[in-house]
């Protein structure tokens, strides 16, 4: 008990301060997102429901959710699944496939997947002519639907490690008797992964699903080294928009309602996901 109070009151100031910064900046951003010259209004909120790009925004928006997501959990859930069946070495491949994408910089992965993609000397394109796939090099960033597609792949790779390593510390944690009990029963291992794991790993699932379509919602780097939320517009989602306002336009004050906006969506976002995952406790 004495130890705990001691890094209570070591730590205790930190947290203060942090909390006090957080609330500071909260405040500051709702009180420009409603000011105008110095004075109240609801101006800029106005200004962004009047606004054709953010409509735009919010569609690229839940592509590039819902492709990202998607693919980061079903590739994610392969991953652990087969790297759970990996007796010797594990901890090696462990470290070659889930935490080299996730340690790799933010900044150096958008650079390196956008010369993967350059149609003129980008590996990808190199690969796919010698293999006989394609016949003529694909501009994959030159055109807005080809842009997301390329985008959500690159996204994908970046971000499913840590999906992957969620589910297989999640799968670790299965009592080998429920496997055991099943295959006595007859369950091939088909019904075995859909009655057993998926039910033992679904509030893992639940709260991988829920950080990771905030954490995609909030992405910003990969897009902006890659497009720039380009081309015309293409890939241009809720928060690199924000960035275009605010660093590009200079409209402080739309920005900041526009992040507003943004806040209250993924704070309705987690509030459902957290309810139900309540629900399903009590019961």
């Amino acid at each position: 008990m004495k130890e705990e109070k001691i890094a209570l009151r070591m730590v205790l100031p930190y947290v203060i301060v942090i909390v006090l910064f957080v609330i500071f900046l909260t405040i500051s951003n709702i009180v420009m997102s409603f000011s105008d010259d110095g004075k109240f209004t609801f101006k800029n909120y106005l200004d962004i429901f009047k606004d054709q790009i953010f409509y735009k925004a919010i569609k690229n928006t839940a592509v590039w959710v819902f492709g990202s997501v998607l693919g980061q959990i079903s590739l994610g859930l392969a991953v652990a699944l087969l790297l759970n069946q990996i007796k010797r070495g594990q901890v090696f491949f462990r470290t070659i496939i889930l935490i080299l994408p996730w340690a790799t910089l933010d900044i150096v992965a958008g650079v390196m997947w956008k010369w993967m993609y350059n149609d003129m000397y980008g590996v990808l394109n190199d690969l796919l002519m010698k293999a006989g796939i394609i016949r003529d090099y694909i501009a994959w960033l030159a055109t807005p639907n080809m842009a997301m597609v390329s985008v959500i792949i690159a996204n994908i790779w970046k971000g499913f490690c840590l999906c992957g390593m969620f589910f297989l510390a999640g799968i670790q944690t299965i009592p080998q008797e429920l496997y055991e009990a099943a295959e006595i029963d007859g369950a091939n291992a088909y019904r075995r992964f859909w009655n057993v794991t998926i039910p033992q790993l679904k509030p893992v699932m639940m709260t991988t699903l829920m950080l990771t379509i905030i954490w995609t919602i909030n992405y910003f780097p990969l897009i902006y080294v890659m497009t720039g939320g380009g081309p015309n517009y293409g890939t241009e989602t809720i928060v690199t928009y924000i960035y275009r306002l605010s660093f590009r336009f200079l409209e402080y004050n739309k920005s900041a309602a526009l992040s507003n906006i943004l806040f209250l969506l993924v704070f309705l976002i987690a509030y459902l996901f957290t309810r139900n995952m309540s629900k399903e406790v009590a019961a």
